[in-house]
């Protein structure tokens, strides 16, 4: 064997050797085309065959550009394995420029990194040319083309002409229903049939009141404003007097000039005082109290029957009778 086929032995030796990277390293740099008109795009493929061990790091987009020059997309680089020992990466980048003329970009720089070395070798450089956009100045100018207009068509009418119908009936219904429906009638309260005397109105309405079981639900303010504000409409129905609008000493002051007995005017005061106790300052009373009011208040209502009625306080059979004949009522 020759000294020749001794080094070119040894050669082949050191490239199958992982020791060494830097065996079959190469780059190449390719414009797919390398022509384009002004604003158009180019793919630059990149592809690089390096030893499979070790660490490549390519080249970014900073590396591209340049002043003439845009990346449009940077592409993720694709790995293809070749016989365990090399390995072959690709990249396609979309670039473009903005101006006329030839564009050199410049070697690109790879490095491979393995066993502590660092290899770096680099790739052929690539030249863009750019045509500017002909314009024929002696041309007649024209102006920008019209919008065309595109004939509508069935599939295009159908939503209409099913919704157009639908709205119609719907607005039918709606105008028909809104003339046939009844309005709601407001049930007539037993206060407002002039029929029945001020007294039996308040007794029924205590007695609608006890059923109600406001107090014992823990509802003691709306129990005393309930039982106030009957107690009022009846000095309302039976005197005359606007008690609703009336503070409580202002609607005692005026029983005074229709009630000649100081302690029926004091049952209703204290029902009265009792109640703006619970409603403005919170106070509770114990449950034979808030019992025993509801029965003061039956107390003062049977004690100021008119006169004309006079004969239904010698049975409380006869009263109960018509509370029960007008409650049914409501």
């Amino acid at each position: 064997m020759g000294t020749t086929q001794y080094i070119i032995t040894g050669c082949l030796f050191l490239c199958l050797f992982k020791g060494q990277p830097s065996c079959a390293q190469q780059a190449r740099m390719e414009l797919i085309p390398e022509e384009i008109v002004l604003g158009q795009h180019s793919r630059l493929v990149i592809e690089l065959e390096a030893p499979s061990w070790g660490v490549i790091v390519l080249p970014g987009a900073g590396d591209i550009e340049s002043e003439s020059i845009e990346v449009v997309r940077y592409g993720a680089p694709d790995t293809l394995h070749r016989d365990g020992q090399l390995i072959a990466l690709r990249q396609n980048h979309l670039i473009t420029a903005w101006g006329e003329g030839y564009f050199p970009i410049t070697p690109l720089i790879f490095k491979h990194i393995a066993n502590g070395d660092t290899t770096v070798f680099e790739s052929k450089a690539a030249l863009l040319q750019v045509q500017g956009v002909e314009v024929d100045m002696a041309g007649q100018y024209k102006d920008i083309r019209p919008i065309i207009r595109i004939p509508l068509g069935l599939k295009d009418l159908m939503p209409w002409l099913l919704i157009i119908p639908a709205m119609v009936l719907l607005l039918y219904f709606m105008i028909r229903w809104m003339r046939n429906r009844k309005p709601a009638v407001a049930e007539e309260s037993i206060w407002e049939k002039p029929d029945v005397p001020a007294h039996i109105a308040a007794i029924s309405s205590l007695e609608t009141l006890r059923r109600k079981k406001l107090w014992q639900a823990g509802k003691t303010k709306q129990y005393y404003s309930e039982l106030t504000t009957i107690l009022r409409l009846y000095v309302y129905k039976r005197f005359e007097i606007n008690a609703l609008e009336m503070t409580t000493s202002e609607i005692m002051h005026l029983l005074n000039n229709k009630l000649d007995r100081s302690s029926i005017r004091g049952k209703a005061r204290e029902i009265m005082e009792v109640a703006d106790l619970v409603k403005f300052a919170k106070y509770q009373p114990d449950p034979e109290a808030n019992e025993q009011a509801l029965e003061t208040a039956l107390e003062f209502v049977r004690n100021t029957i008119p006169a004309e009625h006079a004969g239904e306080q010698t049975g409380d059979v006869s009263i109960a009778e018509s509370v029960k004949k007008n409650t049914d009522a409501v």
